[in-house]
């Protein structure tokens, strides 16, 4: 399989899984996901997304508006918790991590 054979795969996939996540969000069935699969979901997600910013050989847009404030929080306290981090040790790493920090300020 070519490499954008691949990334085609990956795109339907996805598209298929965020509809299927969002049926399941929408019916009130979150307790019928397995911990494990939401686990290697988010897992895989970061990992993606950490390695296209960290690749940097292109623009990698930045969370759309669909995630609620909430939620990113949530998230990002879990991430935190996960790896025995605080909000101090967020606040060193959130200049490295912005978007155009090459010189430039996020805001």
């Amino acid at each position: 399989m070519s490499q954008s054979d691949a990334a085609s795969r990956l795109s339907s996939l996805t598209a298929a899984l965020h509809e299927q996540i969002e049926q399941h969000l929408d019916a009130g069935e979150v307790d019928g996901v397995a911990a494990s699969d939401i686990t290697k979901l988010v897992t895989s997600a970061v990992k993606l997304y950490a390695a296209a910013v960290e690749e940097n050989t292109r623009d990698v847009p930045v969370i759309d508006g669909t995630v609620s404030t909430t939620e990113a929080i949530v998230m990002a306290c879990a991430l935190m918790r996960a790896h025995q981090l605080n909000p101090f040790d967020l606040a060193l790493w959130f200049s490295h991590s912005a978007p155009n920090a090459k010189g430039s300020s996020a805001h």
